[in-house]
């Protein structure tokens, strides 16, 4: 069970924002088909820390576990090019 979370966000350059989260320590692969960035840091199993979509009112973030710390990390990211979120659980 996971935590979910909506930083909402109007980003105007998709391809800056892909760039942002691919830069994030633990990105592990990016999904064309469900649009889904995915984040490995402790995680073991088949499911990552976290899952991550960029949509067009914002950035949907899951935490797998609730422990990747994630959230702070990808608002941080996006706050240092100007666009600061601050996040809402879902």
């Amino acid at each position: 069970m996971g935590y979910e979370y909506k930083l909402d966000v109007q980003l105007t350059d998709l391809e800056q924002a892909d760039l942002v989260l691919r830069a994030i320590p633990g990105f592990e692969a990016y999904d064309a088909e469900f649009t889904l960035y995915s984040f490995r840091r402790d995680a073991t199993g088949a499911m990552p820390d976290a899952h991550v979509k960029i949509e067009a009112s914002g950035i949907y973030v899951c935490e797998n576990g609730g422990s990747s710390q994630i959230v702070g990390e990808i608002r941080a990211a996006f706050a240092a090019i100007g666009f600061p979120a601050e996040p809402r659980e879902l």
